[in-house]
């Protein structure tokens, strides 16, 4: 179970297209297109009359105009003997400032950039009568958010797909057994999260290698990624299996729920070491635009987790010509655990073939990762890693507290994280496409388009997520009964779950701010304020009211979470807009 144009009027536009520079994301024309002593040499030699060589240095001046007065959205163009016809430029650009004009010349970058996927976005935001920008973010600007998020946001939402699958599969169970998969997927959380930092530290990396035009040693960061996982992820996983029958009992005396969880959490755990292998390629191909390779891979994940725990759920027999009647058993809550297990693996190879498929050029498996390498991606990776084990031991405290209550608000919570993240998980993939594409524009020092695209893509997520979450506030009762039999942990989830769909709209910005920041390395400050809200202000008064205040009851505690994601939001929010991230060197 898993949990742009502002031209010369007289001169005709078309995007420029390149590694991290699609429509609409600089101003600053490239040293190609205001030329070189090597060009006009090249110019000279190709024989091109000196009309055309008038017309090169005309443009070239409208480029300069441009460069100081237009908007981000620079649109460029050649000119030849026949026509004006687009200028496709590429990042591998020597130090003579000469560059390859055949669009897709170069493999690495035609992979990185591929025009007919935005021309996809842009079809998808023509059906919904998106034609002239939204809330006030451009067109082309629209279409470039959704060109990088829509594929990841769709794996995402099969992923929360798959987590309310897998949640009524085991709701059929019982509530004790709702319960235990809530404990244990946050134990196995806390391993999970000190290896989930490396996916932030990979995509800054590589989206910054691909903004300086550096395509070539893109997947470095990917390879010490990988080896960073096996030398931390299996001893973790290791030890946290031998000691899972002795941290169960710690967070609840429910002998029912202790049977389920130990089980199912030893399960899991066998899957850490590829959850960071997994984790680290999909920072990577969201660097290198390449998120249909995410998404697609975790659609194939799903079906493998699907099937497979519903088979090892509730058992059954399969009749197999010439073999024979073959008895699959009935594990109940441990199946979902093998289930997960073995689709985390079969996502691990399915990347590491893509990997050598589709990131050899860029370096992957290749080119040796330094030693300056690893440290940085280790100082990248640190505070977010560190900030997601401190969340992931954060909600092991909370499942502690709200164990205090009783086993019916266990169950209760666990379903309404469930749906939180169903709620929650779309925005990230807007975030990460914030995050990606605010590093490519700072690796090829346009600090500007840098700095707006978070919150054009804040603006975008908010307004998406707001009549997502009234859904949640109409009809909570009915959507908590997919999840739940018991009628009295239904009742309790009620209004948690309507505050959830009310401040959904907020926790986007939130989440998009965060991963912006963590797009650009700004993952210190990360830590400090998701570590900060969580330890110091919810975890603490969330005892207190649990134990001293006998009216507070999972209302209250639940209205205290969403109150701190929401305060979140704005701190990131804040933190963007001082810009001190601007200086931060990956």
């Amino acid at each position: 179970m898993a949990i742009a144009m502002a031209c010369h009027p007289c001169v005709p536009a078309t995007p420029r297209v390149g590694p991290g520079n699609a429509p609409g994301s600089s101003s600053r024309p490239s040293r190609a297109v205001l030329g070189s002593a090597a060009n006009v040499t090249r110019w000279q030699e190709t024989g091109l009359s000196s009309a055309r060589n008038n017309a090169r240095s005309f443009l070239n001046l409208v480029q300069v105009r441009n460069r100081r007065h237009s908007t981000r959205h620079t649109r460029v163009w050649r000119v030849t003997a026949a026509a004006s016809v687009p200028f496709t430029e590429t990042a591998d650009e020597n130090e003579t400032g000469q560059a390859d004009t055949q669009a897709g010349s170069d493999p690495v970058v035609a992979e990185v950039s591929n025009p007919q996927n935005i021309k996809k976005s842009h079809g998808a935001l023509q059906f919904f009568g998106v034609k002239n920008g939204l809330l006030g973010v451009s067109q082309p600007r629209v279409e470039e958010v959704m060109h990088q998020a829509l594929p990841v946001m769709g794996g995402m939402a099969s992923q929360n797909v798959l987590n309310l699958a897998d949640s009524v599969m085991v709701g059929r169970l019982g509530t004790a057994c709702v319960a235990s998969v809530g404990i244990a997927s946050t134990l196995n959380f806390v391993c999970q999260a000190a290896l989930q930092g490396i996916s932030s530290g990979v995509q800054a990396m590589s989206a910054r290698r691909i903004g300086e035009g550096r395509p070539e040693i893109a997947a470095v960061p990917l390879n010490a990624a990988l080896v960073a996982c096996v030398m931390f992820g299996v001893p973790m996983a290791v030890g946290a299996y031998v000691l899972a029958p002795s941290i169960v009992p710690r967070l609840t005396s429910d002998a029912a729920v202790i049977a389920f969880a130990v089980p199912y959490l030893k399960a899991r755990l066998i899957a850490v070491p590829a959850v960071g292998v997994n984790f680290a390629f999909r920072g990577f191909w969201n660097a290198v635009q390449q998120p249909q390779i995410y998404m697609n891979t975790l659609l194939v994940m799903h079906f493998v987790n699907v099937t497979l725990s519903l088979l090892l759920i509730f058992g059954c027999v399969v009749d197999v010509p010439l073999v024979g009647q073959i008895v699959i058993p009935k594990l109940g809550v441990l199946g979902a655990g093998v289930g997960t297990t073995v689709s985390v693996y079969v996502g691990m190879v399915m990347y590491l073939k893509m990997g050598f498929t589709k990131a050899k050029e860029m370096g992957f498996a290749s080119a040796k990762p330094s030693g300056d390498d690893l440290k940085t991606l280790l100082s990248q990776a640190a505070p977010t890693s560190i900030t997601n084990l401190l969340f992931a031991t954060g909600m092991t405290c909370m499942y502690w507290i709200v164990g205090k209550l009783g086993t019916a608000e266990t169950a209760a919570v666990n379903v309404l994280i469930n749906l939180m993240l169903t709620l929650v998980l779309p925005c990230m993939g807007m975030g990460l496409a914030a995050g990606a594409l605010s590093g490519r524009a700072l690796g090829r020092g346009d600090v500007e388009d840098a700095a707006q695209w978070p919150w054009d893509v804040s603006k975008l997520t908010a307004a998406m997520m707001f009549g997502v979450g009234f859904v949640a506030v109409l009809i909570p009762q009915t959507l908590l009964g997919f999840f739940l039999t018991n009628q009295e942990a239904i009742s309790k989830a009620t209004l948690p779950l309507r505050f959830t769909g009310v401040t959904v709209a907020f926790d986007a910005v939130s989440v998009v701010m965060q991963n912006a920041l963590l797009g650009v390395g700004d993952a210190k400050k990360v830590a400090a304020i998701s570590i900060g809200t969580q330890w110091f202000l919810f975890l603490p008064v969330a005892y207190l009211g649990v134990m001293y205040f006998p009216g507070f009851n999972l209302n209250y505690l639940w209205g205290l979470y969403v109150a701190q994601r929401v305060a979140q939001g704005f701190l990131y929010a804040n933190i963007w807009k001082q810009g001190g991230w601007k200086d931060i060197k990956v």
